[in-house]
């Protein structure tokens, strides 16, 4: 099956908002913080039968968005992921409704990798109308040996 991200211009924009993620402690989360605030964080769970680094979560408060924070946490994610973990790559999933994450992940080096017509609970109302699972994933240099 071949597909394809298409972007379609519609009147008045789309627009979506998610529950906020809890914020749990584990050894993959990384917090970002700016004069005591949270400002956003990101979570890594690690798949060691694939070898892949999942980002779990990524959230960035709105009044910092566009500043840095949100490039800063994938870079440092990437960084754990491959240092610690010999991650081949990170992956993470999103939805094909939510144009401003996937434009984001795809500058930051992502590309789209799959779909999952199915992942979503038919009438739920956080859902949009055709909501669709979409993954991407960006290859990690090895690390360094020694």
């Amino acid at each position: 099956m071949a597909f394809w991200l298409e972007e379609e211009w519609v009147d008045p924009p789309v627009g979506k908002t998610n529950p906020r993620p809890r914020l749990e402690l584990s050894d993959g989360l990384l917090v970002a913080c700016a004069g005591g605030e949270v400002i956003g964080y990101g979570e890594l769970q690690f798949e060691s039968c694939n070898d892949r680094a999942r980002i779990e979560h990524i959230y960035v408060s709105g009044r910092f968005r566009g500043r840095g924070v949100g490039r800063s946490l994938i870079d440092a994610l990437a960084e754990r992921a491959r240092r610690e973990r010999a991650a081949r790559c990170l992956w993470l999933e999103t939805q094909n409704v939510n144009y401003p994450a996937v434009q984001f992940y795809l500058r930051m080096g992502f590309r789209l990798c799959g779909l999952d017509e199915t992942l979503y609970r038919p009438g739920d109302p956080h859902l949009m109308p055709d909501e669709t699972a979409l993954y991407f994933a960006r290859d990690l240099p090895a690390a360094p040996v020694g």
